[in-house]
């Protein structure tokens, strides 16, 4: 395998690195050489510039992107908070304008005939309620004053009471037991 490796020996060293056309002049290889230098310090300096415009652009988005992540995150928050949503909705009014609201008026205004008769009610049984204790509190009234009146008049039926009622004018009380009449029934 050597035969296939092996070199011509009247090929001269390379000199600095360059390879390539063996038949160039030693003013046309250090010309490729400069080229070759402004080329690569072209590059790294375009890159620089590539990197630098990415750097910003990056830092812009990255800018852009919190403050699009941070809106979403709030919306995101505020969405997942369902039940401050929908007291949210009602409180603006805007479930009013929902496409739904419009096939359930039907349903709402059954519901609100509901509640009205829900209140209704509530008040009706109020009043009776108010009714009722009043007439309870008459009914009290009545039976004291009955039983005020009673007790004067059981006070007044006392015999020694009637006694001395009756005695100014002139009667008194019989000492004999009455006497009983027969009469014939023929």
């Amino acid at each position: 395998m050597k035969w296939l490796f092996r070199r011509n020996k009247k090929e001269k060293p390379i000199e600095s690195g360059v390879r390539g056309n063996k038949h160039l002049t030693k003013e046309q290889k250090h010309s490729r050489l400069e080229a070759q230098y402004l080329a690569k310090k072209a590059a790294d300096e375009a890159l620089k510039v590539a990197t630098e415009k990415a750097k910003k652009a990056r830092d812009l988005s990255n800018q852009k992107s919190t403050k699009t992540r941070q809106e979403k995150a709030e919306k995101q928050r505020v969405d997942n908070n369902s039940i401050g949503k929908f007291f949210r909705d009602i409180l603006n009014g805007s479930f009013l304008t929902g496409d739904g609201i419009t096939t359930h008026i039907p349903y709402l205004l059954f519901l609100c005939g509901l509640f009205l008769l829900y209140i209704s009610l509530g008040y009706k049984f109020e009043n009776i309620e108010r009714e009722k204790m009043k007439t309870e509190f008459s009914l009290e009234e009545v039976t004291a004053e009955y039983k005020t009146l009673r007790s004067e008049l059981e006070s007044r039926l006392q015999q020694s009471r009637v006694e001395s009622a009756t005695a100014f004018l002139g009667l008194e009380q019989p000492m004999e037991p009455p006497i009983i009449l027969e009469v014939d029934l023929k």
